[in-house]
């Protein structure tokens, strides 16, 4: 871990922005994208709902609306725009920059359809491209799709070998409990090295320790890696005969607030919590701007400031 050196690069979240940005103001991430790759931001990363019921806000909103949302406390209206169109936008207006799917909920597509999607996202980002795939936590979402929310970790195994078929063999055929095809041609393909693939969640559970184990270039998780973890993912991993040092890891800079009607202090946050990430083999930062600015005009020197900050520290 610490795959970059020991001093860590910074994602900016591209999602949830409201207090930043109004809904109807969503074209400006495309901006925001040109001015985090120009300041020297790392990579952008977005989440996704494709629908949402009433029980997504169920226990109430945060106190301050600029904070984290967990479920439960989300605006069941929120707009959430479709992440891959919305990453390839932001892929035109840049060159270098990383564009990342953080979370994409699997089992509410085909995974053949997502295949296509994701390999030509690979194809137009020149490799840029990061997927995490998901299956989320919102009963209602699967429902009002008509998909089981019970099966929904199976589906989503059985989704990360048909795109490893998919990516590898020419033709490709799987015989599953919910997908069945044969002598299927599949192009564009990824490139040789493949797309980058992270995956999260809230606990280490055996489900995710075999997924990391099979496909994982990546973890962005909901905790940092104690000892216990490090050990249950060193296990899996040697399993099937790598290491968990090959491991991109990212970890949240999650913020402190004062009062519920002001943004939080990057400078203490930073202070706070930058150099406990970095020792628990973080390599990337994950920041959302709105906890830190209420206005969008000062994207440019937040994403300069932070990266001065950490250059001051490392």
């Amino acid at each position: 871990m610490n795959l970059h050196g020991r001093k860590p690069k910074v994602i900016l979240a591209m999602s949830e922005l409201f207090t930043l940005l109004a809904p109807s103001e969503e074209h400006r991430h495309i901006e925001f994208a040109r001015v985090a790759e120009e300041a020297g931001i790392e990579g952008l990363f977005v989440s996704e709902h494709v629908v949402m019921g009433p029980s997504a806000g169920a226990i109430g909103r945060p106190e301050n609306p600029r904070q984290f949302v967990r479920p439960g406390m989300q605006d069941p209206a929120t707009p959430w725009p479709a992440p891959l169109i919305k990453l390839a936008a932001m892929a035109g207006a840049t060159s270098t920059i990383r564009l990342i799917s953080a979370a994409l909920i699997a089992p509410l597509r085909h995974p053949i359809l997502l295949a296509k999607e994701m390999a030509t996202m690979d194809m137009m980002t020149n490799g840029r491209f990061t997927v995490l795939p998901s299956v989320s936590w919102h009963d209602e979402e699967y429902r009002s799709l008509q998909i089981d929310f019970s099966t929904r970790g199976r589906q989503l195994d059985e989704h990360l070998a048909i795109w490893n078929a998919l990516w590898e063999e020419t033709p490709a055929a799987y015989d599953g409990e919910f997908y069945q095809f044969s002598d299927t041609y599949f192009a564009p393909k990824p490139r040789a090295d493949g797309i980058k693939m992270w995956f999260g969640g809230t606990e280490l559970r055996p489900s995710l320790l075999q997924r990391i184990a099979t496909y994982a270039d990546g973890l962005f998780l909901g905790f940092p890696l104690e000892i216990e973890h490090r050990t249950a993912l060193d296990t899996a991993m040697k399993q099937v005969g790598r290491t968990s040092e090959e491991l991109e890891i990212t970890g949240w800079l999650v913020p402190s607030f004062t009062d519920n009607h002001s943004v939080a202090d990057i400078d203490a946050t930073l202070d706070a919590h930058l150099e406990r990430l970095v020792d628990h083999g973080c390599d990337l930062i994950a920041i959302k701007p709105s906890c830190f600015i209420d206005d969008p005009d000062e994207m440019s020197e937040f994403c300069r400031h932070v990266l001065t900050r950490i250059d001051e520290k490392f």
